[in-house]
């Protein structure tokens, strides 16, 4: 049953009582806010099993509250996902039972390295590996789930609520580090010395003798001690995971709501901080599961491309055979900014054209205390129905007239970007060193080079190592910021490219490898030979030639290095005729490589002749684009979901101002319904887009 969702329902609802954190409202209102949430088209809760809450003196249980909300959601009609596991960068619930600290005196998280023990207070929060606290926190969570898993109203368990791991020195952490450590290196201290080593001589005698890193110091030391603390995470949330399949007869899914703005190592929090490998976590549950925000936070998203992005990020990782996502927590009223209607609307209609087969708000009724009084609340604060509710319950009632449709539509697979989670973690080290002056932005090329596809209208996936024999799926591969390259890399890509891909890389491309150790030629490991050409230089702005292209010249970004050709011919050329960007051909595919970051340039400085290089090149490779738009069509969006009962199409203006224009889609020769309501509409005209409008289309093969 595992990833099973209904087909007649598309799941849409709310975060309600009971929580992980702050005051329920009264459980003599629970009936009549569900039976309110049944009006609205609403058909799916997420509540949670908060540890603390249930377990207050030790050996003692008091569900009563769960059992009452999946008794309302049975006689209602709503299905339950349970979250019973972790909550940010704790194990299980928020805080762990106060008899865990005053009778086991387990020890917090320590954030430093030699941090004396602090006191431990009721709302400390324990080490996930201090033994004793670990073994309880299993122990309830099978508890909870043997509870509920004969529940026909559970859909689902969410395993970890936002899941984050920070960094910890305490000793059993530091005893775990060692012993991933020791399985890493073979258990050979030689290659341990060796490979961290490189800035000041390693000469560890014992494994005992390892610390943790309090800095970035060394960056292959600091590298470990990152992806270790991925580990940590990963290695709970997989344990979760298993205990689910061991006590629940139904196995059914499992899945947890990543934070948007820690999802990928890119942004104002940078995820390694915080333990988080998007790839291994992705494969940590059965399908993904996504928190999104978009204009409530500190942290919002932007622009249409960059929330693209990080939802391609997140769906590319689904380990659900249709790579379906379910978003567990989204906006639902008032915080720092309100969304209008219009964004509201558009923010949904985006969730669901990168495979959004859920959508849950967050927060049915307003906390009553601490922290969020007032916020993010759908209904009013007494519990009666708001304007917004209002809206969003027709918007539901929308979504369950063309569930069976929406539910069996999925995007295409036609290019991919490759966005490795352990090279990010040596370009934050990396990067830490240079800024402001050199590599303030580098993680922008990825970004740039998802939006160049973006404004082509090209469905684009993100892939991470745990991905890359998927590549043949995809015509198209995008390499930006690949500075470093592993032989095992290097022989996907020229597997790829022989067997027929299209692969286009920027540079400075493979100089390191995967201990960031300096190759005296670029690229590496053989890629000479796919890429058909050399370089073993690069420059910085400051001395960079002009790049004549054939439609015209252009500027380098910030490093810019000279090729040598080898069997490759020159795309583009310096003013002094050395190549500045080659294409070869190898095997069935082709490939390409520019002297300097043209896709950081194309989201921060386009250079027009170096972009028109690049679309000739990408429509090349075979990628089919979802539409043809002219006119004002800039920053319009238009997604294809496919199955095979029909086709959805959503064309959506990322823009707060009118944009007019003509389009024509791949699939022209369909007659097209208004998603909403059902009524004929006609593209052949030039089309005018209000400020966040979204045309959703659909054609029905077999109605």
């Amino acid at each position: 049953m595992k990833n099973e969702l209904p087909s007649d329902i598309f799941l849409f609802g709310a975060s309600c009582a009971p929580y992980a954190k702050s005051t329920d409202w009264p459980m003599e209102e629970w009936d009549r806010d569900m039976a309110t949430m049944r009006s609205l088209n609403f058909n799916t809760i997420r509540i949670f099993a908060a540890w603390d809450r249930i377990e207050q003196q030790e050996g003692v249980f008091d569900y009563s509250k769960q059992d009452y909300a999946l008794e309302l959601a049975a006689k209602h009609g709503l299905k339950v996902i349970l979250n019973f596991g972790g909550v940010f960068g704790s194990l299980c619930g928020i805080y762990p039972p106060q008899y865990i600290v005053k009778k086991y005196g387990c020890r917090p998280v320590q954030s430093k390295p030699g941090e004396p023990a602090a006191n431990l207070t009721p709302a400390a929060k324990v080490c996930p590996d201090e033994p004793i606290y670990r073994a309880k926190a299993f122990e309830f969570m099978e508890r909870t789930v043997k509870r509920y898993a004969k529940s026909d109203v559970i859909l689902g368990w969410m395993i970890w609520n936002e899941p984050a791991s920070p960094l910890c020195y305490c000793p059993h952490t530091l005893s775990r580090f060692r012993n991933w450590l020791r399985e890493k290196y073979h258990n050979d201290l030689n290659n341990l010395n060796s490979t961290w080593g490189t800035e000041f001589p390693v000469n560890y005698q014992d494994w005992s003798e390892i610390q943790a890193p309090a800095d970035t110091g060394v960056l292959n030391i600091w590298r470990d001690w990152l992806q270790f603390n991925n580990y940590r995470l990963y290695d709970a949330m997989e344990e979760i995971s298993r205990l689910v399949a061991t006590h629940d007869p139904q196995q059914r899914l499992t899945t947890s709501n990543l934070v948007y703005h820690m999802a990928a190592m890119e942004g104002p929090i940078n995820a390694p901080k915080y333990g988080l490998d998007l790839g291994r976590v992705g494969k940590s549950m059965s399908i993904m599961g996504v928190s999104c925000y978009t204009v409530e936070h500190a942290y919002d998203l932007g622009e249409g491309h960059l929330t693209a992005y990080k939802l391609s990020r997140l769906r590319s990782t689904s380990q659900d055979e249709n790579r379906r996502m379910m978003v567990l927590e989204t906006g639902a009223g008032p915080n720092l900014r309100m969304l209008t209607e219009a964004q509201r609307k558009l923010g949904f209609y985006h969730l669901i054209a990168h495979n959004a087969k859920s959508i849950l708000l967050w927060n049915y009724r307003s906390r009553l205390s601490d922290g969020q009084v007032a916020l993010f609340n759908l209904m009013k604060w007494d519990g009666s129905v708001s304007r917004r509710a209002e809206y969003m319950g027709d918007f539901s009632g929308m979504l369950q007239r063309n569930a069976k449709l929406l539910n069996n539509v999925y995007p295409e697979r036609q290019a991919a970007i490759l966005t490795l989670e352990n090279q990010q973690i040596f370009m934050d080290g990396l990067c830490g060193t240079y800024t402001p002056a050199t590599y303030k932005d580098e993680h922008d090329s990825r970004i740039g080079a998802y939006k160049l596809l973006w404004d082509l209208n090209i469905p684009t996936d993100c892939l991470t190592e745990n991905q890359l024999s998927e590549l043949n799926l995809y015509p198209l591969l995008l390499l930006p910021m690949q500075e470093h390259m592993t032989k095992e890399l290097a022989e996907h890509i020229k597997k790829y490219v022989a067997d027929g891909g299209t692969v286009i890389a920027e540079s400075p491309f493979a100089f390191r490898d995967g201990d960031n150790m300096l190759q005296y030629a670029a690229p590496a490991f053989g890629l000479d030979k796919v890429f058909g050409c050399q370089t073993s230089d690069r420059e910085c702005r400051e001395s960079a030639l002009e790049i004549i292209c054939p439609d015209g010249t252009a500027e380098a970004c910030l490093f810019w290095s000279e090729y040598s050709l080898n069997g490759g011919r020159a795309l583009a050329k310096y003013a002094n005729g050395e190549a500045a960007a080659v294409i070869n051909n190898y095997g069935k595919g082709r490939a390409i490589v520019f002297g300097s970051e043209v896709f950081r340039q194309y989201l921060h400085n386009p250079q027009k002749a170096i972009t028109t290089l690049l679309q000739k090149e990408i429509l090349a490779s075979g990628v089919a684009p979802t539409a043809e738009i002219t006119g004002d069509g800039s920053n319009v969006e238009v997604c294809r979901l496919s199955g095979k009962d029909g086709l959805v199409y959503l064309i959506i203006n990322h823009n707060k101002t009118v944009r007019e224009f003509n389009i024509k889609l791949r699939d022209r020769e369909n007659c097209w319904l208004d998603l909403s309501s059902d009524e004929p509409v006609d593209l052949s005209q030039k089309i005018t887009f209000d400020g966040h409008q979204v045309l959703a289309l659909k054609t029905q093969f077999n109605q």
